[in-house]
């Protein structure tokens, strides 16, 4: 029996994480909380895809810090709009 890559260990838990997000979404009142959780989660799911799928990790330091930067100034946006 073949055993699961590297890869499939973090494709497993990027979709955990979004049920983990459905989940919050439809059991959850409080829209701020569930908001904030969610671009957090996003924010991890982005970097993870950007380091392991994309490859990134090894590129050019330039690329990397611009992908990476994206993935946090967005969802810290949603947070700060959520807020006020």
């Amino acid at each position: 029996m073949k055993r699961f890559g590297k890869l499939e260990y973090y494709w497993l838990g990027l979709i955990a994480i979004t049920l983990f997000n459905t989940f919050l979404g439809e059991n959850f009142e409080s829209t701020a909380v569930v908001t904030i959780l969610v671009a957090l989660t996003v924010m991890y799911k982005g970097l993870v895809v950007i380091d392991h799928f994309m490859e990134l990790k090894g590129a050019n330091r330039f690329l990397r810090i611009m992908m990476r930067t994206y993935f946090f100034i967005f969802p810290s946006l949603i947070i700060l709009s959520t807020l006020f």
